[in-house]
């Protein structure tokens, strides 16, 4: 990364991560063109903000906006296949964050990010931007045909750096075949929004174990809530190979979904995803850099990807400003931690520790650790959840010394994700 200072910036893709970036880099005073290369559909997985995004929402100016249409979440349900459920209240454990979020319509979350970025200055352009890889300069970028051509004559010339934020497209580092570590999941992901969905606690999103994978039940809008299923492609045999066919299969099959989907019908297409638990080992090179879902995703789990996304950007804003070499290795490495820290915190749901931490925690527990660190570790779990103390070295060191060293054995065969 050059030591030049940077006065601007072109960024591929309108998600969450691009727009907040852009919004973000015009209050900087650096010119930013932004390629908008759309949706098909409304539909995202990630539709359900955490508490640490709430702040972000404020920096933007937008947090009324998304108040008028999303769903105000005050915390999460998590359904155990055997066992009582688990509901957390965000207020209840907040500490300098709010105690609350909203679950929110991607399309209309999407479009008023936009539209912030418009309004901050920044040059949006209606297409995908194309990119190819400089074959006379190893390991960069560039942007190429009237993708270049539009840029530059926005910008008065070449951009100073580029940045991927085109989500699972992964286009950079598809490129220049860039290194990632993979998670230990390898799970499809099929949803679909409906009526007649219960909902047990207003605005929260529940989490559901299921004979096979598990379920999120996300309320949208007063009449709409999001029903996805995650779970391992080969229990996906016998249902066909239409996303359709295979969602009303398992709705059919398995009986925790066929509870939720009596009166239940569905108010969208089925979308599938296949697994995208991996992160990028390298997130910024000559001219370039990641943000986002094309840096990285940790798991639909916990919510965590907005999060990501957004606080990514405003952490590559911060070294965009700065603009030296070490400023983007700091940006790099915080990124790469921030989602180590939650594909831990997710292992922790897929293997059932977490649950035993929760159970150990009980006032009930005849364990002397439980009964010595109730209600402490609720306290500190619950923060790791909302994003307020993910990284944080106590919570964290707190949550991986209970994982390691507190509970009673390897972790609950009961409470697994099979």
């Amino acid at each position: 990364m050059s030591r030049r200072p940077i006065r601007s910036v072109v960024i591929a893709g309108d998600g969450p991560a691009g727009t907040t970036l852009a919004a973000l880099l015009r209050r900087q005073g650096i010119r930013v063109v932004l390629f908008a290369r759309g949706r098909p559909t409304g539909l995202v997985v990630g539709e359900s903000l955490i508490p640490a995004v709430t702040p972000i929402l404020r920096t933007l100016g937008i947090e009324d906006e998304v108040r008028s249409y999303g769903v105000l979440k005050p915390g999460a349900t998590f359904v155990p296949r055997d066992g009582e459920p688990v509901a957390f209240r965000f207020a209840a454990t907040a500490g300098r964050i709010p105690g609350y979020a909203y679950n929110v319509p991607r399309e209309r979350f999407d479009a008023t990010l936009l539209a912030a970025c418009r309004d901050s200055g920044a040059h949006v352009l209606p297409d995908p931007a194309r990119l190819e890889r400089d074959p006379d300069a190893p390991g960069r970028v560039r942007l190429c045909g009237a993708s270049a051509v539009a840029a530059a004559d926005l910008l008065g010339g070449p951009a100073d750096l580029l940045v991927d934020a085109t989500g699972r497209a992964n286009t950079i580092a598809r490129l220049l075949d860039l290194p990632a570590d993979a998670g230990d999941r390898h799970d499809t992901a099929l949803f679909a929004h409906c009526a007649g969905i219960p909902i047990d606690h207003a605005g929260h999103v529940h989490m559901d174990h299921l004979r096979q994978g598990w379920c999120w039940r996300i309320p949208v809008s007063e009449d709409r809530v999001s029903l996805g299923i995650v779970i391992r492609p080969d229990a996906l045999a016998g249902f066909g190979r239409e996303a359709i066919a295979q969602f009303e299969g398992l709705c059919a099959a398995d009986p925790r979904l066929q509870q939720l989907t009596a009166r239940c019908r569905r108010l969208s297409p089925v979308l599938r995803y296949g697994n995208y638990q991996w992160t990028t080992r390298v997130g910024v090179g000559p001219g370039w850099a990641l943000v986002g879902d094309a840096f990285g995703f940790a798991d639909p789990i916990f919510s965590s990807g907005l999060l990501l996304a957004m606080d990514g950007a405003m952490a590559l804003a911060r070294a965009v400003r700065t603009g030296t070499p070490a400023a983007f290795r700091r940006y790099e490495v915080r990124t790469r931690r921030h989602h180590a820290a939650w594909r831990r915190l997710v292992g922790t749901y897929y293997d059932g520790r977490i649950f035993e931490l929760i159970r150990l925690g009980d006032p009930a527990e005849a364990n002397w650790i439980g009964r010595l660190v109730n209600p402490h570790v609720r306290k500190h779990v619950s923060r790791v959840l909302t994003g307020e103390a993910t990284t944080g070295r106590y919570s964290r060191w707190l949550f991986d010394f209970m994982i390691e060293r507190g509970l009673p054995g390897p972790g609950p065969s009961e409470l697994r994700i099979r």
